[in-house]
């Protein structure tokens, strides 16, 4: 990690130790992202952060990573006691939004709060759910490819 990710790092811990529960939305332009297998590529990218973030006794879950031609979304829960797979799909209770983002130009991270997508992200989160039925996380949504579904859940 730069010395530019240590400090948004540090944010990170200091926003998490203020409210405990948050979630991340790492926003990373999709080209850096090694393109045939971008799922695991963004799994490996934020490996170190979510290891760093553990290290302080906080729980992290990876729930999605989602592809759009230039950006690609990782959303990361930290410490979401009130998580539960098994209705996953119908929990839509709001949690503080934080944006993580990689800046092309710079190669520099930025952290915010990011409020108006407290709600949406966690209706579209309960949709993915949804969607993916009892898949496991995280979830793979392919907005250049297309993104199939096999087996959605009911209710």
């Amino acid at each position: 990690m730069s010395l530019i990710m240590d400090e948004a790092n540090q944010k990170i811990l200091n926003t998490v130790e203020e409210e405990r529960t948050i979630r991340i939305v790492v926003d990373v332009p999709t080209n850096i992202l090694q393109h045939d297998n971008i799922l695991s590529a963004a799994s490996s990218l934020v490996r170190p952060l979510v290891e760093e973030w553990e290290k302080n006794n906080n729980s992290t879950r990876l729930l999605v990573v989602d592809v759009y031609p230039r950006h690609t979304y990782i959303v990361i829960d930290v410490n979401n006691w009130r998580y539960d797979y098994s209705i996953a799909h119908q929990q839509t209770f709001p949690i503080p939004v934080y944006v993580l983002r990689l800046s092309k130009r710079s190669n520099q991270w930025v952290f915010f709060r990011r409020a108006t997508e407290d709600q949406k992200i966690a209706t579209t989160l309960a949709e993915l759910h949804r969607c993916n039925g009892v898949n496991p996380t995280p979830f793979f949504a392919d907005h250049i490819r297309g993104s199939v579904y096999l087996s959605p859940r009911t209710t």
